[in-house]
């Protein structure tokens, strides 16, 4: 468990683990083809970047950069959902204390 306590209520945290979960449970939902399908548009496919024709002869979208953010929300197993969602619980909230400090630096020295 963390040891360091919250400043205040992890709001973005707790968004990140709902949208975690409700993710993998739709893609608990799809049957195994379309989930693949799923996995290939919205996870990171390396060739998809490195070789941009071939990624559009297979039928990627060409410079769809989208995957670079929703290959975050995709999780292969329970293991690995429980695992990341655990690691974010017990960290998330010692970083969002961090960046709402530092964000209310920034603002304070613009104003």
């Amino acid at each position: 468990m963390d040891s360091v306590p919250s400043r205040s209520v992890p709001v973005v945290t707790r968004t990140l683990i709902l949208i975690n979960v409700v993710v993998f449970f739709f893609e608990l939902a799809l049957p195994q083809e379309t989930l693949e399908q799923v996995f290939y548009l919205f996870g990171i496919v390396p060739a998809r970047f490195a070789h941009p024709n071939w990624a559009a002869r297979v039928g990627f979208p060409v410079n769809d950069y989208w995957p670079l953010l929703t290959h975050q929300f995709l999780h292969g197993g329970w293991l690995h959902i429980i695992g990341n969602m655990w690691t974010l619980w017990i960290f998330g909230d010692n970083v969002e204390d961090r960046m709402e400090c530092a964000a209310l630096k920034h603002v304070q020295t613009k104003a």
